[in-house]
């Protein structure tokens, strides 16, 4: 993992996508915007754009090294290195809770029988089994992945609309309650957990074969994964209707397991779980790479790979000593995680080194000027 790592446009395109639509949107957004959920779903969109403009645009002015390393150039060794911690402490606890979701999916709808600790256990073995093989390796699985998950998009889609399941009466009035409830759903969650997580590849952009590729295909990987999120979130409101979607704990899973066709296309639920398992893989194991490479750098560890087996340690239990339950957990990931931890690390603090960045160099500029 130490070596020179490439990976291609379509490789980061698969890893962002997959990234964004293995988060699913918190049923918050529907219970606060209710049928116009899909909007704040779009404003959350939106506004993540800009924030990942401002991730490219500081890749740009450092684009050989990530972000746990720019922040060190930028607010000096000291005060850089606390916050490198903060963000490697970061990544690996956004990474026990991503693991903490896939366990407690994994246990409810398919081992009810299991403990979290061995379905943890398991996913982990893969995820050090990926860190192990390298990013590029991890990378083009994500081809594979991307490939499968939009046949079954298209397919799901497909048996929705032939079941005739979908009603278009669920979604209307559109702006019953006005922008206040939509804006409500934005801001922070929409916002933060669906799309702002996006700040993980400001430690992967650094390895493309292409500088320019973080623009030209992390933006339209974004857009899309966005737009399929919000497509999904529309058809599932059509489909259980507002004031279901909002008492459900897998909105997406319940709606495809409505599809009958003939009695005899039905129980699509456990591909669904499938595509769950895909998706939290890949999350995961970009947030544990993204503590991984970040914490091998700050602690000058040469072989990384040294630091697997701690980190999966670490992770695996905060995991399960996060939150004692599934609604304790829940309630911790809408009400406390995003003021405390997504709105400081994805949009305070790498505005501020932008801005900060940009005001050294414009005196660095002027004070040669001057010297000239």
């Amino acid at each position: 993992m130490n070596r020179k790592i490439s990976i291609t446009g379509f490789q980061f395109f698969s890893m962002i996508f997959i990234f964004g639509v293995g988060t699913s949107p918190p049923v918050e957004i529907y219970s606060r915007a209710k049928q116009d959920g899909w909007i704040s779903l779009l404003i959350g969109l939106f506004v993540a754009c800009l924030l990942f403009s401002v991730y490219i645009k500081l890749h740009s002015f450092f684009p050989d090294i990530p972000l746990t390393k720019y922040v060190q150039v930028i607010l000096g060794k000291y005060v850089g290195k606390v916050i490198a911690l903060v963000y490697i402490i970061y990544f690996i606890y956004i990474s026990a809770r991503a693991l903490r979701d896939f366990e407690d999916l994994v246990t409810i709808t398919l081992f009810n029988a299991s403990s979290l600790f061995s379905i943890g256990i398991i996913m982990m073995f893969l995820i050090m089994y990926a860190m192990f093989k390298g990013l590029e390796t991890f990378a083009r699985a994500n081809e594979f992945i991307f490939m499968m998950i939009m046949i079954l998009v298209f397919i799901f889609i497909g048996f929705e609309i032939i079941s005739n399941l979908i009603k278009i009466d669920n979604l209307r009035p559109v702006l019953e309650n006005g922008w206040k409830p939509i804006f409500k759903g934005a801001f922070p969650i929409s916002v933060t957990i669906p799309f702002g997580e996006v700040l993980t590849f400001t430690m992967i952009m650094p390895h493309l074969n292409k500088k320019d590729k973080a623009m030209k295909v992390g933006i339209p990987a974004l857009i899309f994964s966005g737009l399929i999120l919000t497509l999904f979130g529309m058809l599932n409101t059509a489909i259980l209707g507002p004031s279901v979607i909002e008492r459900t704990t897998y909105p997406l899973l319940t709606s495809v397991s409505y599809i009958n066709i003939a009695d005899f296309v039905q129980r699509l639920d456990t591909f669904i779980v499938v595509i769950a398992v895909c998706n939290a893989f890949v999350k995961i194991s970009i947030y544990f790479y993204c503590a991984l490479s970040g914490a091998a750098d700050l602690f000058n560890v040469k072989k990384s790979d040294q630091l697997v087996y701690p980190l999966a340690i670490i992770t695996i239990l905060s995991s399960l000593w996060a939150a004692s339950s599934l609604l304790e957990h829940h309630k911790e990931g809408v009400d406390l995680v995003p003021y405390l931890l997504h709105i400081p690390l994805q949009t305070i603090i790498p505005v501020s080194l932008l801005l900060i960045h940009l005001i050294q160099g414009k005196l660095k500029s002027n004070k040669n000027m001057n010297y000239n």
